[in-house]
């Protein structure tokens, strides 16, 4: 039930039960008692979000992130707030440190906030609380939109990046450069960029008849630590790859870690792509190769998306809502790091 639903039974205007929530006396006690129970009838408690908006137009959007030390996370959020001044926007960052149970926390914070849309990374697909919070903030008349991580099974706008494409040309590159035992620090498969990137891995060798070794194969979670272990243990097996694919780029910063700590160099001891491009390390003399793709550009078209909600949510049933999912190319760059030295000075990988 929202506040229109309420007006409806009680056969008044949705203004009239603004009013009545928020204890306006000029309403005749006759239709106060009407509105009153109509609430008493559905178990309607009105969130202060709603009462608020009853009372003046929010400028603030909330923009939920897994890791707030994410550059990646950061750069998304430039995007969205270089697009929303234009329109005098608020645009509050909120992390959930890949925390479903924090996830759930700040959801319900924002219940009580004056907030006008929602803009999500979740941190599971198959959340089912997430999704139901979610879908209770749409039906309040709060717009949700995704942007690189899905919900299973949703309704809602989003944006998000052909990542099974991406994962393929790195792999691809590396067999192209001789490489056979290439590894993969991967995400959680919960996420569409874990799952999706895994998938364009497995392609890719599949497609080149390198049988897929399950050993190569390691959960480093998007997280710095994870990764580091995952490397270790990589690094560490009787027969340990020749390349290895990061999946994002926390994932990278623990594989250069892991080899800085243990004086490893790229190409000469192992050979690296990761996805996502870090800027940082042009200021650096660590060359990587990554799978690259629009970040800023995904940050401005997800607050257009979320402007478009708006504008849908103006006119009301006047015009029938389409749901939007946009996807993004990615682009492979190459800089050296993707190269097999053993293959170049003769040595054919087994």
């Amino acid at each position: 039930m929202n506040i229109y639903d309420i007006a409806r039974e009680a056969g008044v205007s949705p203004a009239t039960v603004s009013r009545v929530i928020n204890g306006n006396k000029n309403v005749r006690e006759e239709t106060r008692k009407k509105v009153l129970k109509a609430i008493e009838n559905n178990n309607y408690a009105p969130s202060s979000v709603a009462r608020n908006l009853s009372i003046g137009e929010s400028q603030n959007i909330a923009f939920i992130v897994p890791d707030v030390e994410n550059p990646f996370f950061s750069q998304i959020l430039q995007g969205i707030t270089d697009k929303a001044s234009d329109s005098n926007y608020n645009v509050f960052m909120f992390g959930t440190k890949e925390d479903p149970e924090r996830e759930h926390r700040i959801l319900e914070s924002l219940k009580g906030e004056l907030i006008k849309g929602l803009i999500i990374i979740p941190v599971s697909e198959i959340d089912e609380e997430t999704a139901f919070r979610l879908t209770n903030f749409e039906r309040e008349g709060i717009p949700v939109v995704l942007i690189d991580r899905d919900i299973k099974g949703s309704n809602f706008d989003g944006v998000f990046s052909e990542d099974i494409q991406g994962a393929y040309e790195a792999v691809e590159c590396l067999i192209q450069e001789g490489h056979k035992k290439i590894a993969m620090i991967t995400g959680p498969e919960t996420s569409r960029p874990g799952h999706d990137r895994l998938r364009g891995y497995k392609m890719a060798l599949t497609n080149y008849n390198i049988e897929i070794n399950e050993d190569y194969i390691i959960n480093g979670n998007f997280i710095e630590e994870d990764a580091y272990k995952a490397m270790k243990t990589l690094m560490e097996l009787k027969e340990p790859p020749t390349a290895v694919f990061s999946s994002n780029n926390m994932t990278t910063l623990g594989c250069l870690r892991y080899l800085k700590e243990h004086g490893l160099k790229l190409v000469e001891d192992i050979s690296l792509i990761g996805f996502d491009d870090i800027k940082e390390l042009q200021y650096t003399d660590i060359n990587l190769t990554v799978v690259a793709r629009p970040v800023y550009e995904m940050g401005q078209e997800v607050m257009e998306l979320l402007e478009r909600r708006f504008s849908y949510k103006k006119e009301g049933d006047r015009k029938k809502m389409i749901v939007r999912r946009n996807y993004v190319k990615t682009w492979l760059i190459k800089r050296g790091s993707e190269k097999y030295k053993k293959f170049q000075e003769g040595n054919v990988n087994e």
